[in-house]
């Protein structure tokens, strides 16, 4: 993770506040980004909320014909004592990221049923300094079976959008933060070198259709390539490259055994370095 820092203010929805998404609907055919800009404030439910606006910039599949959707839809959070809440447009608000959480705390997931069915579990957490710096750090863990996420004081999670009614949502078209920044922060993804409105994303195929077996692994995962040479490279939890490897082939086994346990996002680079696919693979 690459994060610049000027001072010490740590909250949510700082001045300039933007998320960049990638944009991956496949039933529809269109592939791009999405970008969320905190825009101003508001009064909703009895609270001081955050209104975030969302533009999806997107174009069909196998074309650059990008078009700037304005969505009429607008996210609305608030933050109190290290939690981040969201409003489920209807009345209330659910807890969207729990930045104070300790291993072993649990929230239910926004807009699901309180039932404790689909709730997120904190599995580490830890203060990652950022040019001295600290922001907390948490792993949390959906139910099992589904991706575990990284989630960053005010940035929120690395997978999860912040619009957490569309977490579970099988079909829901917004996947996997590409970049982050306001007046005082910018984080950049491993591998993305562009944070401009398109994220030269032509060719683009999210992570899904690479997924590392096993996962948690232990020495070694194996991914499943399209035909023609590639390029892996694994970052560690605070975005330090530590691993890069050539696979010249469709079928790639990755010997992890000289690295540590702990949560890796890896990056697929195509033969002409263009960024294929991104996700996160756990070393026991």
């Amino acid at each position: 993770m690459v994060l610049r820092l000027t001072c010490q203010a740590q909250n949510w929805c700082t001045p300039g506040a933007t998320w960049v998404y990638e944009y991956d609907l496949v039933l529809g055919g269109y592939y791009g980004v999405q970008r969320v800009e905190y825009v101003g404030d508001t009064l909703l439910g009895g609270y001081a909320a955050q209104r975030l606006k969302q533009t999806d910039v997107v174009a069909p599949v196998g074309t650059t014909d990008f078009v700037v959707y304005p969505s009429t839809f607008y996210i609305h959070t608030r933050y109190d004592n290290e939690v981040v809440y969201t409003w489920d447009n209807v009345n209330a608000y659910d807890t969207l990221f729990w930045f104070g959480a300790a291993p072993g705390d649990r929230w239910n997931a926004p807009g699901w049923p309180d039932d404790g069915n689909i709730a997120l579990t904190v599995l580490d957490t830890a203060t990652v300094l950022a040019d001295g710096l600290p922001l907390r750090r948490l792993i949390v863990e959906p139910i099992p079976g589904w991706p575990i996420d990284t989630v960053y004081e005010r940035i929120g999670g690395l997978r999860f959008h912040l619009n957490g009614g569309i977490w579970f949502v099988t079909d829901a078209p917004y996947d996997g933060l590409l970049c982050y920044s306001d007046q005082e922060i910018e984080y950049t993804a491993p591998g993305v070198s562009d944070c401009g409105f398109t994220l030269s994303v032509t060719g683009f195929v999210h992570a899904k259709d690479n997924a590392p077996v096993p996962n948690p692994g232990t020495d070694q995962f194996t991914l499943t390539l399209s035909p023609g040479p590639h390029t892996i490279a694994l970052f560690d939890a605070t975005g330090r490259e530590v691993l890069r490897e050539s696979v010249p082939g469709d079928r790639a086994t990755i010997d992890c055994s000289a690295l540590a346990s702990g949560l890796f996002v890896y990056r697929l680079l195509d033969g002409a370095g263009l960024l294929m696919g991104i996700g996160i693979w756990i070393k026991e």
